[in-house]
């Protein structure tokens, strides 16, 4: 008697409910992704042949304009917060929770603890308008306001990293313009050498290394 074969057919797969779930994880990225805070100060850096690359993420930021202005930009809300909290106590500068909330998602900065509070309420042109820099004491460094933002915030980001919140403290970076007067550099490296801190990375354009490029001829 011969044997009964079943009849095999191509097995279907039903693909709707994982374009569904796509979908949805793409709106839900799409809805809920906040823009990169554009920069207060455009600045282009010089180049070198550097191959040393910065990390993505703990970084807090020097800018230095073409006029000598300087600007500060950090990562991390929850440090930025902390951070607000504790200068907002020390120089009474009477911001709100909301006020400390929306200087924590903003970006770089440069205007006197004095001016703090209306730059947070205006729009990003209005601003550019009053952003004179962050002040520089040369002579006293507990004066400088620049050497209080740096320090704060690393005590800060410290913090932060003693809670668990962070992995690592804050990398120093100097980002300065290319058309930058030296001595407008010097009085910011003069003020990190003043507070100890004596390692910081500068942010340069990559150029081909000369050397190499002989090499392979």
């Amino acid at each position: 008697m011969p044997k009964h074969k079943p009849k095999r057919g191509n097995p279907t797969i039903d693909m709707t409910a994982m374009c569904d779930v796509s979908f949805l994880l793409l709106t839900f990225f799409m809805l809920t992704a906040k823009m990169k805070p554009a920069e207060t100060v455009v600045i282009d850096t010089p180049s070198s042949i550097s191959e040393t690359k910065l990390p993505d993420v703990g970084t807090f930021t020097i800018m230095i304009a073409p006029d000598g202005r300087t600007f500060v930009d950090m990562a991390g809300q929850h440090t930025r917060k902390l951070l607000i909290d504790n200068l907002n106590d020390r120089h009474r500068m009477g911001l709100t929770e909301e006020e400390k909330f929306k200087f924590s998602i903003s970006g770089s900065f440069g205007v006197p603890f004095n001016r703090l509070k209306q730059w947070i309420n205006l729009d990003n042109a209005s601003r550019d308008k009053i952003s004179t820099g962050i002040p520089i004491d040369t002579l006293d460094v507990n004066k400088s306001e620049l050497a209080e933002w740096i320090h704060n915030a690393r005590l800060a980001q410290f913090q932060m990293k003693q809670e668990g919140k962070v992995k690592d403290e804050y990398v120093m970076v100097l980002k300065a313009d290319k058309e930058t007067p030296y001595p407008a550099v010097q009085k910011v490296i003069n003020t990190l050498v003043d507070i100890n801190v004596n390692k910081f990375n500068l942010i340069t354009n990559m150029e081909a290394d000369p050397n190499k490029v002989e090499a392979k001829k």
